[in-house]
């Protein structure tokens, strides 16, 4: 069966650029606020609002870092606590959470419980308790596209439950999957926010100097270097404007960060293989320049970030350093194929038409 590529010019839109070095938009020392823990954005107001470790209020600020308001913490204070605005309507707990409320997470009552907060009154609007986390949970956000919370646990507990992200059912509170983010990533006072583009998560950590990509499912996309001068990052909140994000640190300072890579990264820097053909009909030829050592994987990531299932891999019908994938069992659309191995970690843009 050959490649029809007719469909070219409407699958161009599923690509994108590389991402870019990100960079220092704008900063600013909160006056009213040391020590931060959580950052959220209120884009129709533009508003920043920022929760010190172990505070009594949540601070708001102008985006120049002009003082606005202040408003008491729900519940009981939290060194490891983050803030979120709802960036879709929501079910949480069997309640209806409008977007642009509040979402408190309070990762220090042993399983972590979210408060959803209304905006002008600062009532609860309900609380999910959830099934996870053991009095370390440091930050947390609603996937839109997957009507679930994520959560991220630091490195504190140690063994199994360190450094692990969960997946948390709205409703319930049950936790539906978990994964580490080592070895790759560790987190300490840290935060995680979801692009509404791609579906991914991007993480943070004070004892990091890059900001890490995972899919839902966990599959590690890669690690974006911070700019010069930012460092013991505590909490992000993406932009809606989608042109970059406000990230805080552990030493009280506030930046917007630009270049960033909200939608899912085409191709990694220094690529090892090519993908051919693309688009893709019924299999796709993974050509190596050098032939890799050691076992590698292939991991197919659909335009939500899930991943879809793993493709049926024929070494032998390659030649040389090449493999072929077979595509016959993959649906109609765009996706990223994920290498991973020795000295090899990048992502390729795929359109499937069948």
């Amino acid at each position: 069966m050959s490649t029809r590529y007719s469909i070219l010019p409407v699958a161009l839109v599923c690509f994108s650029s590389l991402h870019a070095q990100l960079t220092i938009l704008t900063q600013f020392n909160p006056a009213n606020t040391s020590d931060l823990c959580g950052v959220a954005f209120n884009a129709p107001d533009g508003e920043i609002m920022v929760i010190g470790c172990s505070a009594s209020v949540i601070d708001r600020y102008a985006e120049d870092g002009t003082f606005l308001s202040s408003a008491d913490v729900i519940g009981e204070g939290a060194n490891d606590v983050d803030i979120d605005m709802s960036p879709a309507d929501l079910v949480m707990n069997g309640t209806f959470v409008a977007q642009g409320q509040l979402l408190l997470v309070n990762g220090e009552t042993d399983e972590a419980e979210i408060y959803a907060i209304d905006e002008v009154t600062n009532t609860v609007i309900d609380t999910l308790i959830t099934g996870f986390g053991v009095s370390h949970v440091v930050g947390g956000s609603y996937h839109p596209q997957r009507g679930t919370f994520f959560l991220v646990q630091d490195k504190v507990p140690g063994g199994f439950q360190a450094d692990r992200i969960a997946e948390v059912d709205a409703t319930t509170g049950d936790t539906i999957q978990t994964f580490s983010t080592m070895p790759q990533f560790q987190v300490n006072y840290g935060d995680l926010d979801i692009s509404p583009v791609s579906g991914h998560l991007f993480v943070v950590s004070s004892d990091e100097s890059t900001i890490a990509e995972f899919t839902p499912d966990g599959v590690f996309i890669t690690e974006h270097a911070l700019p010069v001068g930012v460092s013991n990052l505590s909490g992000i909140a993406l932009d809606n404007d989608l042109q970059g994000a406000w990230v805080c640190n552990t030493s009280g300072m506030v930046f917007k960060l630009g270049n960033f890579p909200i939608s899912v990264p085409e191709l990694a820097i220094n690529s090892m293989a090519t993908v051919q053909p693309n688009p893709a009909n019924d299999h796709v030829l993974v050509t190596f320049i050098d032939a890799p050592s050691g076992a590698l994987s292939f991991t197919l990531v659909d335009a939500l970030g899930r991943s879809v299932a793993s493709p049926v891999l024929n070494p032998a019908r390659g030649k040389g350093g090449s493999v072929l994938v077979d595509l016959a069992g993959v649906s109609t659309g765009c996706y990223t194929l994920l290498l991973a191995g020795d000295g090899i970690r990048e992502a390729h843009r795929l359109v499937v038409e069948h």
